[in-house]
């Protein structure tokens, strides 16, 4: 399982820009991986719309089982778990 560290992004992911690389990154990863673990150590908050175009995309695209078997977050705080939770919530409610 490949492992992508989002600490360059730290404290905050809060911007269109970074929410593309990392969904990009993401992406590419998978195509090349069964699986990846994403390492939010360092983030202490996310933007909800980030997490919407990153996750929540993830999600509608991979599917739920799917998304749960091939992502794996690692070092997520419970506010930034939360955020994550809302941008999937807000992806499926707009889809």
């Amino acid at each position: 399982m490949k492992t992508i560290n989002l600490n360059r992004y730290s404290p905050i992911i809060s911007d269109k820009i970074a929410g593309d690389e990392i969904y990009s990154t993401i992406i590419n990863e998978l195509s090349r991986n069964d699986a990846v673990s994403i390492d939010l150590d360092g983030i202490k908050s996310m933007a909800t719309f980030c997490a919407k175009q990153i996750f929540g995309k993830l999600y509608l695209e991979l599917g739920p089982n799917t998304f749960f078997q091939k992502i794996a977050l690692r070092n997520a705080s419970n506010d930034v778990k939360t955020i994550i939770k809302i941008g999937i919530q807000n992806a499926l409610e707009d889809a």
